[in-house]
């Protein structure tokens, strides 16, 4: 049973005391509660907040810039990492030519080498890790505000919030439903 959210109950949950009032900081939250909301409460939200599709473009251009700039940063760091490792086994290779080095030596410079392969190893495994991260903040960011557009459109889409948090506050946890909650 799903229910939706009238406007009086939105605007208590945005701490605003109407749409005109809406800033960058809220404008997350109040995508998120758009699925749950009366069709005709968000298309009257989005009416007295015109700047919606801005800020939310906004936003997503600001978050694509972040990505780009702790990936570049990243690239960085992965480079100096790869090429300080590739140094280190460079000299242990020119250690490995030497003539006149023990069996012993030798051993612990090929254990050092294998050390040295098995970090870069795992330094590409925590980028990549790093980078599905990112990905996944800027395919849920825009999940959020997709999720957003196709309920004011009139599609039946399913977000991954948690319901209770965006219908309940203290009044409802109670059990008792009150004119700002309707089911549908």
């Amino acid at each position: 049973m799903k229910r939706t959210i009238k406007e009086k109950k939105v605007l208590k949950k945005l701490g605003i005391p109407d749409f005109r009032h809406m800033t960058k900081d809220k404008i997350i939250k109040f995508a998120t509660m758009l699925p749950y909301m009366d069709p005709l409460v968000a298309k009257a939200a989005l009416e007295q907040f015109p700047e919606f599709k801005d800020m939310a473009c906004n936003i997503i251009f600001q978050f694509k810039e972040s990505m780009d700039t702790a990936l570049q940063h990243n690239d960085k760091s992965q480079d100096e990492f790869y090429l300080t490792c590739n140094r280190i086994i460079d000299s242990l290779e020119k250690e490995l030519e030497k003539e006149n080095i023990s069996s012993e030596e030798r051993d612990r410079i090929e254990d050092k080498m294998i050390m040295i392969a098995k970090m870069k190893g795992e330094k590409d495994t925590e980028n990549k890790k790093f980078i599905s991260r990112i990905l996944l903040g800027g395919a849920g960011l825009a999940t959020l505000f997709g999720v957003a557009a196709s309920s004011l459109l009139g599609g039946n889409s399913q977000a991954s919030v948690n319901e209770n948090d965006m219908i309940e506050d203290d009044e409802d946890s109670k059990g008792e439903i009150n004119d700002d909650i309707i089911d549908v």
